[in-house]
């Protein structure tokens, strides 16, 4: 195979690829997340730094969060089946929001929250991290962490534990949530690591 026929299979997988991953998230979505057969849409507001969702069932009028007030470059939206998720990468960590619409109370409501870190205590760079994610409907935590101990990467055992948060709404959603979720991960990674030693 010569170069030029790299080069091309190169650029045709490279836009498959893209076109693919650009099928599965994005900034803007247009889904019916309130189950009434009409399409609603959400959308990340760079200006404002604010997720916007405009639903049907509320007549499409403007519903929109707190200030972000840490919008990454790395943040877009993934549909799932009943709602979607936020994505806000900062390179080495990041936080994943998801919502989902709460038929009772008629809006779209924060059910779960993931984070990836993978240097929690900047030493042994992509090492010492972990991931962890919190159902806010059941309280319930799991986190998987690692740690170098003799210059060998140690899992830590599982943690699972209850954590709770404030019921929170795309309205009433800033990533001061996330924030708030990330010095209690790190204080049980803390926690975990000296326990475990």
């Amino acid at each position: 195979m010569n170069k030029l026929s790299i080069y091309y299979i190169t650029i045709l997988f490279l836009t498959i690829l893209s076109t693919a991953a650009s099928g599965q998230s994005t900034r803007r979505l247009v889904k019916d997340f309130d189950h009434d057969l009409k399409k609603d849409t959400v959308y990340i507001n760079s200006d404002t730094k604010t997720l916007v969702c405009k639903l049907s069932s509320q007549k499409f009028n403007k519903i929109e969060s707190q200030r972000i007030w840490k919008l990454n470059f790395g943040n877009t939206l993934v549909a799932l089946k009943d709602g979607f998720e936020f994505w806000n990468d900062y390179g080495r960590s990041g936080f994943i929001s998801t919502f989902a619409y709460n038929k009772k109370e008629k809006k779209m409501q924060l059910v779960k929250m993931k984070r990836t870190d993978y240097e929690v205590s900047g030493t042994y760079s992509g090492e010492n991290g972990g991931t962890s994610n919190v159902n806010l409907l059941t309280n319930k935590y799991t986190a998987h962490f690692r740690v170098v101990r003799n210059k060998k990467v140690v899992e830590l055992p599982v943690i699972q534990r209850e954590m709770v948060f404030p019921k929170t709404y795309l309205q009433t959603f800033s990533d001061d949530i996330n924030f708030d979720y990330e010095q209690k991960c790190v204080a049980l990674y803390d926690q975990y690591q000296a326990k475990n030693k």
